[in-house]
């Protein structure tokens, strides 16, 4: 019995950390590419890369997601706390499959780097514009998809998309 314990708490544990390094690579994007964009252009500038359809705009944004709540500073950091100790909980109690792993590492490291830019700057720096859409940054994005990986995970029958190391181990054709 002490065995596959065992391979759970080491499955969890990889888990884990695969969710925290998919946080940290996605808040060093963040980070980086907010600093590229600070460093290199003036707020309100934009940059066409794709004319009329995409372009490279330096905003600074006090809202949520899609400039709601603007001003709601207070609000805003309750809610990114709260939304990471909500992805840290699933990591640490559920299990840890593939889409659940990443989305939540997706979500941490968006978060995490949004939260800085308020906690520091008392706003988000966005910078990504299509035409036809908010702008938004990295860690928006992080997050948009990290929030339709937990959805799908979610949506996904009991033991659907497991790998054979993720199923229970059948221990009658040992012997």
């Amino acid at each position: 019995m002490e065995e596959p314990l065992k391979e759970s708490q080491r499955d969890r544990a990889g888990g884990i950390l695969r969710a925290l390094a998919t946080a940290g690579t996605v808040f060093a994007a963040d980070q980086g590419l907010k600093a590229v964009v600070e460093n290199s252009m003036r707020v309100g500038e934009s940059i066409a890369l794709v004319p009329g359809f995409l372009s490279l705009t330096h905003i600074k944004n006090d809202g949520g997601a899609f400039g709601i709540l603007g001003g709601s500073q207070l609000l805003l950091l309750a809610g990114s706390a709260v939304a990471v100790g909500v992805v840290l909980w699933m990591l640490l109690s559920g299990p840890t499959l593939g889409a659940t792993t990443y989305g939540c590492g997706l979500i941490l490291g968006g978060a995490a780097g949004n939260l800085l830019d308020r906690l520091t700057a008392g706003e988000v720096t966005d910078y990504v514009h299509f035409s036809f859409w908010y702008i938004f940054n990295a860690a928006d994005a992080a997050i948009t998809v990290g929030v339709g990986l937990l959805l799908l995970s979610a949506l996904q029958p009991e033991g659907a998309g497991r790998s054979s190391s993720d199923q229970p181990a059948d221990r009658t054709s040992l012997h």
